[in-house]
């Protein structure tokens, strides 16, 4: 019997590079079971549209979650990717859903998300 193989994922070089950086957020949505969760994280590297953080609830990729800053700033994210880390926590990546001059760090190179009209996705 053939064993049945995940797809190979093809990954797209980032265009901005991500710098080490701790920032306080509250993140929420739904976790992999449809169950709401909120917890506490603070991200370890972040760039212009998106960034990681450890997250102990299971999450899906390709969710929509919600990030809450310190002085209530709302951001819309999706996930990208996970990682196991350290039981009971995972390293979630994470994209920005839309272009926010009030993001942690900004790009100096103008544009910070992809054309759609080229028809490649950024991922972080």
């Amino acid at each position: 019997m053939k064993k049945d193989r995940p797809p190979a994922r093809a990954f797209i070089t980032r265009k901005f590079r991500r710098v080490p950086l701790k920032v306080a957020f509250k993140v929420s949505g739904l976790d992999q079971s449809g169950n709401q969760f909120e917890e506490l994280v603070e991200t370890q590297e972040v760039g212009p549209n998106g960034g990681s953080f450890p997250c102990k609830s299971e999450v899906r990729i390709g969710s929509t979650l919600k990030l809450t800053g310190p002085k209530g700033f709302v951001f819309l994210i999706r996930v990208v990717w996970v990682k196991e880390d350290k039981n009971p926590r995972r390293k979630v990546g994470f994209q920005l859903l839309e272009h926010r001059d009030d993001w942690v760090i900004q790009s100096q190179h103008g544009s910070r998300f992809p054309d759609p009209s080229k028809g490649k996705r950024d991922s972080t």
